[in-house]
């Protein structure tokens, strides 16, 4: 059998010392982080994920989509109408990512597309699916009942 590719013997010794050492980083497929977030609507990608889904002092709500879903096509003014909605609140952030271009987490596997999590600022390990309806006022019902974090007119609806 012919091998697949030739190693150098320093490369060999160079990987296994990172490897003994936890120096290595495992390969995260990402599309770049975004320069610059001018929608409501924060956009999410493999490299940033930890940073904005994982902020503990945030609750988030994140749609992962993919370009070619007609559901996801359609959700999207409301989703961003929901953003709008919110934007005051500080401590939570409405975002999406392309889960056909980036890695997630486990915990945040999508099995079809659009797939919803809300991640509670106080369970980052433990999001919960979004399975309610896909309405504005369905949302804001949802995150106005099971926001961890400050609301404001968390009793109006």
């Amino acid at each position: 059998m012919e091998p697949m590719e030739e190693w150098e013997d320093d490369e060999v010794e160079e990987y296994i010392t990172k490897m003994k050492k936890g120096k290595l980083t495992p390969h995260l497929k990402s599309q770049p982080i975004p320069k610059r977030q001018d929608s409501p609507v924060k956009t999410v990608v493999g490299k940033s994920f930890d940073k904005i889904v994982k902020d503990k002092s945030k609750d988030v709500l994140i749609e992962l989509y993919a370009p070619w879903c007609g559901h996801c096509k359609q959700l999207e003014p409301i989703y961003k109408e929901l953003a709008t909605k919110v934007k005051k609140e500080k401590n939570l952030v409405i975002a999406k990512m392309d889960a056909t271009a980036n890695d997630v987490p486990e915990a945040f596997k999508a099995e079809g597309f659009p797939t919803i999590y809300f991640a509670p600022s106080d369970n980052k390990e433990n999001p919960v699916k979004y399975s309610g309806g896909r309405t504005v006022d369905d949302f804001m019902k949802y995150l106005k009942e099971h926001a961890t974090v400050a609301f404001k007119g968390k009793d109006e609806l």
